[in-house]
């Protein structure tokens, strides 16, 4: 699939060949539980609470695509086709969650854990276009998403050291970046809407807090977080097109 959606069907089976990439063979990938495996092509410690909740995101993809097909509203016949194979990446999901190794996982849906020739990983390319017409989004590159940590983790550090910024300003806005930094992180999982969505926590917090403005402007960081906002906003509408997100907020900074 040359283009990379931004959908749960692109994701799942994006993931899928990757984790096959890393355990092409039987003999690898009964070596290795499944949750073990996509762990470690994911990038993740597979016991740490990070690691956790994004393997449980992995899990969910399918119900997720299940849902997605589902929203579109298309002809019973035509809705059974996009769903053919979705009960066994299911059951497929589950083994992983299990700590089966990963060729009983695989093999509930590609014969032989052979995942590029499943029919279960050619339909997902297909269920990715379709959902893609529907609802337009681009998956963002490495670079995007390395450069939209960066962004959160200079912002995080310069909250932090500023001196004149009050506890209750700061804390929260740490916060709302944390979140920001960890859906950056499960973006392949996840989705740019989940980052979008923590975005908008956190510009809603301080649409609810106008008051905010003038301890960011006494501790020199109005000027910081305007442009912080204005290239964050850019990068992701690189893939969503969402060039609006945000003005309002700098609107309430500019005051």
């Amino acid at each position: 699939m040359a283009a990379q959606y931004d959908n749960p069907a692109a994701r799942l089976r994006e993931i899928l060949l990757a984790v096959h990439a890393a355990f092409p063979s039987q003999g690898q990938q009964e070596q290795v539980t499944g949750w073990a495996a996509f762990a470690q092509v994911l990038g993740f410690e597979e016991h740490s609470p990070e690691g956790i909740q994004a393997l449980a995101g992995v899990t969910r993809l399918p119900d997720q695509v299940i849902a997605d097909v589902r929203e579109l509203g298309e002809d019973p016949e035509d809705e059974e086709h996009l769903l053919l194979h979705l009960d066994h990446l299911q059951a497929a999901m589950r083994k992983v969650a299990g700590r089966t190794p990963l060729y009983v996982a695989f093999s509930v849906f590609a014969p032989g854990g052979q995942v590029p020739m499943s029919a279960a990983v050619h339909g997902l390319a297909h269920v990715a276009r379709v959902l893609h017409r529907a609802n337009p989004s681009h998956q963002l590159s490495d670079e995007d998403l390395a450069r939209l940590e960066a962004l959160i983790q200079e912002l995080m550090r310069e909250v932090s050291e500023a001196a004149k910024l009050p506890a209750a300003i700061r804390l929260p806005l740490l916060g709302h970046l944390h979140e920001m930094l960890q859906t950056v992180h499960m973006a392949k999982i996840l989705g740019m809407g989940a980052v979008e969505g923590a975005l908008d926590a956190m510009l809603g917090g301080l649409l609810r807090r106008p008051e905010a403005a003038d301890p960011l402007r006494e501790a020199g960081l109005m000027d910081r977080f305007r442009e912080w906002i204005t290239t964050f906003n850019g990068v992701i509408s690189v893939g969503t097109g969402a060039t609006g997100l945000g003005q309002q907020v700098l609107r309430m900074l500019s005051g």
